[in-house]
């Protein structure tokens, strides 16, 4: 092990060959958690620890003497005293100072010279050059030989340069000749001189990260070394639990680490799009408009109640995902139990959460799947745990300046296939008179270009307009900026960074705007004392997001739209100067529900405006060299409103209507680890850690809504006649106080067992309940050097298993019953609301129990590498909502009931395909396949649904025996009525698929040439079914290409008709073909199966670009969602759903298309 200077350990890094810790990066551990109670001295204490760290960590020293005093040290002492006092960096080997006696010095303002003179033995030399000092023994000299050696060996120089394969100089490599203390280190250069002591003499050459290399000495003199990087796979650290980094190698459980170059170099608005098919067993949900979040599934859905998101921890502290108040005015998370399925008009859709992380922000991302993995997240574990480390600053000290401009051009993916054959009217004739019934359908006459009637009131030629909907949509540029600064020394680090993400979407009039700020210092504030400071601050404001809200969403009303009708005559959708009621009233292509795209674009107003504000202080403290501690204090405030006006003249609010709604979320955290490292014997050592963790979450809301403005021009809550009551959800308090623990045995890099326990204590649940411990263990053994030792096939092979036990417990405010007082009571009255839920005093959290086993491998001089993982997970006492009798005075009850099962296999494959001198192709694998099954509910109840669609023909469903998701429907019952149109069953009760796809996949590759590379990532989702009223409705309102069929000639179904009892005979148009069969929603149930091309980038490391200033410069081209190799269903990207909850997958109804993008990466680095 060697000392390195700052400049070149920053290189080593940038080259990944640095693998072992150095000693002085000891103080560097990941952060984690540490709170308090109170935000304002949060705030304070923060801005002094900002302060102390970041006037600490710039301010260099510059002292040309040394002072220092120091009694009976090792020399090594002297030296980090010396380095701590100036900006001398010290190369040399570990083993240097081993047999050299300790010291005692009294130096007052002396050079370091005459330092270094007094403290080193007189065999030992030194060489100062700039800020850098190396320090080695004397060479062995001809009078260091015996006689007889003299008489038989002739002294021989040898020198030469030591480098990597790249070519680039490696200081500090040590040279030693086998055999004897005979040895040297490189220069600064890479340069090296040895006398050696052998004729036949072997010389050894050794480097950090890289693979040891000896060499017989031939007849040159003059021998350089080319070192190759040592392979990372048995040294790969992860960040695990805590934020504390391991050994891969040692974890008895699946852990996946994504890097963060992965994640944002195709940026999206949402950092979890960007982990797609490169997570074995995760599975992203998104949905929504320009703006909106995403649910983020590992392994399975674990609850009935529909909480599924997995727990996101951002530099050790867990941050909130709570979604603003619902109209109800209570908070809403993503997939929450309302106590029954209503229909779904409203999903929950809404940002927060990951996607307010910045992506340039990102250093890693680890997946910890399993709660054998989570186990000491405890009650928040249950769904797995997404862990994002930050960037922290360079320890160069010199002044880094990057800069990343980011341009990218959204389209539609693909949209549905219309018809343009038949236009605006009904069986088969053109609508004749505007005052009449108007009515939205294509059903009319052939598209002649004749003279007919038109929605606006004049004549216009009856023509297809082909591109109407298409049309409608923009390309839309997204354009992302962020500088970061950074700078190091001894002292310390601190990094700062500005993003700036300027949006469009794809629909006019419509953008996000988002700034992020980002700090963080470290502070080395004595040679134990470790200060690590962060603050983030993100504020964005979406304006105009359009609505997905399945049947009044925007959609509705741009693909229904009549194949005759000119979408830019729908520009116009008021008259000009409104003086009358009548005048504000939308101009638009049909009556009823139908309105007008761009009144709604334009016209109607939507703003949501988020601010939020994360950061944390952490102190370290070593005690000794095997005894650390930290605490840590965390903060996550996010503040959100949201305006929506609807104008006077809408066609579903023809008086106008204001909502505003305000929430704001919190969560506090303080928390301490003391950490334990011992080594019991030369083969067995262990670490202990035992720590706390106080939490504290909070969230309250208010929502106003009004009708009917007062003046129709001016959109303000006094202008309204008539506010509704004020729908307040009051502050929400849980507080969770923890205690945990774990011991890692490792015993001679072979056998690794860990056990952890975590006590949580809930205010949520009652005092009989609100305690509950749990507990995990797991061992991994690396068996590689007893079945293969020579690595002849295999490099490594290690067998790892995990038992586990977590859990979810409740929200604030369940288990005593509460009573809402209506705004307006009756009569005029104060009236108390009865509640439709009867809450529990003796509820309990939920319970995740799961058992893992897992093989790794590395074969093939690793360059081929396996991961299986094979899980069974249970979850027991589910906190549910079961329907009771009328009698009680309530319709649900809210108890534990029930369990739920995921079995599932993850296997993830990689390979270096090609790794020559100029040319390599890295390629990787990943697959998952889960099995979810509801195994029982409770008795009396075998089912419960979730959500039904708008039009009433499907329902979403949990089902004893069945899958969480189970989607029932209507089927065709080979029938007909009396007319001869097809007949569907009655009701949905048959179970037509399962909303949980049956595998993913994902094939990851990275291509270089030279100063070229080319990555593309290529996903799969497999099975699982999709519901598309979507399609359903198209086909209704003739505008699709399917409903082209029958138009002309009619049929007559070969059925039963149940008029006559005897095979039909009765003809019926295509009109009434297609209208029946949109209403049996087994028609339009879709596999999910898709293949697509989901990420793509080609990149150009520009050379020589230091003559212009800069240390490096990239261009790419990029893309995401370039297109579908295979896809099943029809209109629809199976993938897009209604929203992010259980209770509305499986469905699909207006989603905003798919976008494609294409754009362009600028990186410079000053």
């Amino acid at each position: 092990m060697l000392h390195h200077s700052l400049s070149n350990l920053v290189q080593c890094l940038q080259k990944q060959c640095l693998t072992k810790p150095f000693k002085f990066m000891k103080k560097y551990d990941a952060p984690d958690d540490f709170g308090t109670k109170n935000l304002i001295r949060i705030m304070r204490l923060s801005f002094v620890f900002y302060f102390i760290s970041i006037t600490h960590a710039i301010s260099g020293y510059s002292q040309s003497e040394l002072s220092i005093r120091l009694n009976n040290v090792e020399v090594e002492q002297v030296i980090d005293e010396i380095m701590s006092q100036s900006e001398y960096d010290f190369f040399y080997s570990a083993e240097l100072f081993k047999d050299v006696p300790k010291v005692t010095i009294n130096f007052e303002k002396v050079s370091l010279e005459t330092l270094l003179k007094n403290i080193l033995p007189n065999n030992f030399i030194f060489e100062i050059r700039k800020k850098e000092v190396i320090i080695k023994k004397k060479p062995k000299t001809l009078s260091a030989v015996s006689n007889e050696e003299i008489e038989t060996q002739q002294i021989r120089t040898i020198s030469g340069t030591i480098t990597d394969s790249d070519g680039n100089p490696l200081p500090g490599a040590s040279i030693f000749e086998e055999g004897t203390a005979n040895g040297t280190v490189s220069d600064f250069d890479g340069k090296y001189t040895i006398e050696l002591v052998n004729d036949d003499a072997v010389l050894k050459v050794s480097f950090i990260g890289f693979v040891t290399l000896e060499l017989t000495v031939g007849s040159s003199d003059n021998m350089d070394f080319s070192l190759i990087v040592e392979d990372s796979y048995l040294n790969e650290i992860v960040v695990t639990a805590l934020g504390i980094s391991r050994e891969k190698k040692s974890l008895g459980y699946a852990v996946t680490e994504v890097s963060g170059d992965n994640v944002n170099t195709i940026k999206d608005n949402n950092l979890a799009s960007s982990l797609s098919g490169k997570v074995a067993g995760l599975q992203v949900n998104n949905s929504g408009s320009l703006g909106s979040g995403s649910v983020i599934t590992i392994r399975g859905n674990n609850s009935i109640t529909g909480n599924t998101q997995a727990l996101i921890v951002v530099d050790g502290m867990p941050i909130n995902s709570s979604i603003p108040i619902t109209s109800d005015g209570g908070q809403q998370n993503s997939g929450s139990n309302n106590g029954g399925g209503g229909p779904s008009f409203e999903p929950s859709i809404s940002g927060g959460g990951i996607s307010d992380i910045n992506p340039d922000d990102v250093e890693s991302i680890s997946v910890l799947k399993g709660p054998g993995a989570a186990a000491l997240y405890g009650s928040r574990a249950g769904n797995g745990v997404i862990l994002i480390t930050t960037k922290k600053g360079s320890r160069s000290d010199r002044l880094g300046v990057t800069v990343k401009s980011n341009v990218y051009f959204d389209n539609p993916m693909f949209l549905p296939d219309f018809q343009n054959q038949y236009g605006q009217g009904s069986f088969g004739a053109a609508y004749s008179d505007r005052q009449n019934d108007w009515g939205q359908f294509s059903w009319g006459a052939a598209l002649d270009g004749s003279q007919q009637p038109y929605y606006d009131g004049t004549n216009k030629a009856y023509s297809a307009q082909t591109n109407n909907v298409e049309n409608f949509f923009r390309s839309a540029m997204r354009s992302i900026t962020s500088v970061s600064i950074d700078k190091g020394s001894d002292a310390g680090s601190v990094r700062f960074s500005y993003t700036n993400n300027s949006s469009e979407s794809i629909v006019e009039n419509s953008d996000l705007n988002s700034h992020n700020f980002n700090l963080r210092a470290v502070a080395n504030l004595s040679d134990k004392l470790t200060l690590d400071a962060k603050a983030t601050y993100f504020t964005q404001d979406v304006k105009n997001r359009a609505s997905t809200t399945g049947a009044q969403g925007l959609l509705t009303h741009v693909f229904n739209m009549p194949r005759n009708v000119n979408i830019e005559d729908l520009r116009t959708y008021q008259v000009d100067n409104p003086a009358s009621p009548a005048d504000f009233a939308v101009i638009r292509y049909a009556d009823e529900f139908i309105g007008n795209p761009y009144w709604m674009a334009y016209h109607d107003e939507t703003r949501v405006r988020r601010n939020r504000f994360l950061g944390f202080t952490k102190i370290n403290y070593e005690f000794t060299n095997w005894l650390s501690a930290f605490i840590r204090i965390g903060a996550d405030i996010t503040n959100v409103r949201d305006n929506k006006i609807y104008k006077p003249g809408h066609h579903n609010r023809p008086l106008g209507e204001l909502t505003i709604s305000e929430s704001s979320f919190g969560e506090l955290n303080s928390e301490f680890l003391v950490t334990a490292k011992q080594d019991l014997t030369e083969k067995l050592n262990f670490v202990a850690n035992i720590g706390g963790n106080l939490s504290k979450r909070t969230s309250e809301g208010m929502l106003v809504r009004g009708t009917d403005f007062k003046v129709p021009t001016k959109f303000f809550l006094n202008n309204i006649r008539t506010i509704g009551a004020t729908e307040e959800s009051p502050l929400a308090i849980k507080k969770v106080s923890s205690l945990y623990g774990s011991i890692n045995l490792a015993y001679d890099n072979f056998l690794y067992i860990d056990v952890a326990s975590r006590n949580d204590w809930s205010s949520t649940l009652s005092k009989d309940n609100r305690s509950y411990m749990y507990n995990s263990a797991s061992v991994a053994a690396v068996i590689s050097q007893f079945l293969d030792p020579n690595q002849d096939f295999f490099n490594f092979i290690k067998v790892r298993a995990s038992l586990a036990q977590v859990g979810n417990d409740t929200d604030p405010y369940q288990i005593n019953q509460t009573f809402s007082v209506p705004g307006n009571g009756y009569l005029g009255l104060t009236t108390l609301g009865f509640p439709n839920v009867k809450l529990n005093d003796n509820l309990k959290a939920e319970t995740v129990t799961s058992s893992e086993f897992g093989l790794e491998l590395s074969m093939l001089d690793n360059t081929l590498t396996l991961d299986v993982s094979v899980y069974d997970m249970s979850t027991e006492d589910l906190i549910f909502d079961i329907p009771v009798p009328a009698a009680t005075g309530f319709l649900f009850s809210r108890e534990n009931i029930g369990k739920v099962s995921n079995k599932g296999v993850e296997i993830a494959l990689g390979a270096s395909l090609i790794k020559m001198n100029d040319f390599s192709w890295d390629t990787s694998l990943f697959y998952s396949k889960n099995e979810n099954t509801v195994e029982e509910l409770t008795e009396g109840l075998d089912s419960f649904v979730y959500n039904s669609s708008s039009d009433n023909n499907i329902f979403v469903k949990a089902t004893k025996g069945g899958s969480i998701g189970d989607i029932y429907g209507k089927i065709v019952t080979g029938e007909v009525d009396a007319t001869g149109a097809p007949l569907g069953s009655d009701s949905p009760t048959e179970l037509l698929g399962n909303a949980q796809p049956d595998w993913l996949g994902g094939w990851s590759n990275t291509i270089k040439y030279k100063d070229f590379s080319m990555s593309f990532l290529i996903d799969a989702r497999i099975g699982g079914q999709v519901y598309s009223q979507t399609s359903a409705d198209l086909d209704r309102s003739g505008v699709s290409e399917r409903s082209l069929q029958y138009r002309d000639t009619g049929v007559t179904l070969s059925a039963i008709n149940t008029g006559t009892g005897a095979a039909n005979t009765e003809s019926i148009t295509g009109q009434e073909y297609w209208i029946a069969m949109s209403n049996i929603s087994g028609n339009y149930i879709y596999d999910q199966d898709n293949i697509r091309l989901r990420e793509l980038s080609i990149g150009y490391n520009v050379p020589n670009v230091s003559s212009i200033g800069l240390q490096s410069a990239s261009i790419q081209l990029v893309g995401r969602n370039v297109f579908f190799l295979s896809k099943t269903a029809d209109d629809i990207d199976p993938e897009a759903m209604l929203g992010t909850s259980i209770g509305v997958q499986g469905m699909s109804h207006y989603s905003m298309p798919t976008l494609r993008s294409l754009g362009l990466n600028l990186t410079l680095n000053f």
